[in-house]
């Protein structure tokens, strides 16, 4: 391995796609919001946040820079860099698409 952190043997080079969404989770008292990050497969320029979710067959999903809110307040009650989610425990999940970040960017108004 070079000082750098790189593998000097091309062949062990790993490349992985991954594409990354802003996950929402409901669980019990807590609302989960971070980032989970999936891999990406041959139909990827065609495939929505909730195409992710729906593939994703693992019970346990790790999310990064998590913010856990009370589901009755929706006040922040702590953060972490990251957690893992027990899916059996989980009410409701979704995924937000880039587009609806851009679309609710441009559609804000100015002050």
């Amino acid at each position: 391995m070079s000082p750098s952190g790189e593998s000097d043997h091309s062949a062990g080079n790993l490349k992985l796609d991954l594409k990354a969404f802003e996950v929402v989770a409901y669980t019990g008292e807590f609302k989960v919001v971070g980032t989970a990050h999936f891999g990406i497969g041959q139909r990827a320029s065609s495939r929505r946040a909730s195409d992710y979710i729906r593939a994703f067959s693992d019970t346990k999903m790790t999310l990064a820079d998590v913010r856990i809110y009370s589901r009755d307040r929706l006040e922040i009650i702590d953060t972490a860099p990251f957690v893992v989610l027990n899916l059996e425990k989980v009410d409701l999940i979704y995924a937000r698409d880039e587009d609806e970040h851009r679309g609710a960017d441009a559609a804000s108004p100015e002050v």
